[in-house]
């Protein structure tokens, strides 16, 4: 990897956008009904409780985008994130400044960090890239009401299977 592709790296992983979000997320988790009723502990079996969570309180992919902005679907993002995270060493990343173009692309996600891109080769279909997993939680949260009731959170981690070389 090219030395100024580690170095925006480094700001999209460590910026104070960036920071300041995951910090915000990390203090109103336990405050937050219903994260504020325990048993939440970053397990891969507490995504199918947040998973239920969500099928219960939204009905629709317009509902739940239409919440993107409340405290709920947030923090429900954030957690899906730290669960791929503590179980597979993902970590945050961000534009440092918003999307100037205003396309979008403003969500924090979840990836392997480069140093580990040789564990996942480059996908057939864009041989230029490496082959890293990458998350958006905040899109997988809106794919549970547009990929129906089989598609579940846990579904996301198996991103992180290295294809065979």
């Amino acid at each position: 990897m090219e030395e100024q592709q580690r170095m925006d790296e480094k700001e999209w992983a460590d910026n104070p956008r960036l920071n300041a979000w995951t910090a915000a997320q990390a203090a109103s988790f336990a405050t937050c009904s219903p994260f504020d009723r325990g048993g939440w502990d970053f397990s891969v079996e507490s995504l199918d409780r947040l998973e239920d969570l969500l099928r219960r309180r939204f009905t629709s992919y317009e509902d739940i985008t239409a919440a993107h902005d409340t405290q709920l679907v947030t923090l429900a993002a954030w957690y899906l994130g730290e669960v791929h995270i503590r179980h597979h060493g993902a970590q945050w990343q961000c534009r440092p400044e918003p999307d100037p173009q205003g396309l979008g692309n403003d969500q924090p996600y979840v990836t392997v960090p480069s140093d580990r891109a040789d564990e996942y080769p480059p996908a057939d279909d864009d041989p230029d890239e490496d082959g890293r997993p990458l998350t958006v939680p905040a899109h997988e949260l809106d794919a549970l009401f547009l990929r129906g009731p089989d598609h579940r959170l846990r579904d996301t981690l198996t991103r992180y299977q290295p294809r065979d070389r």
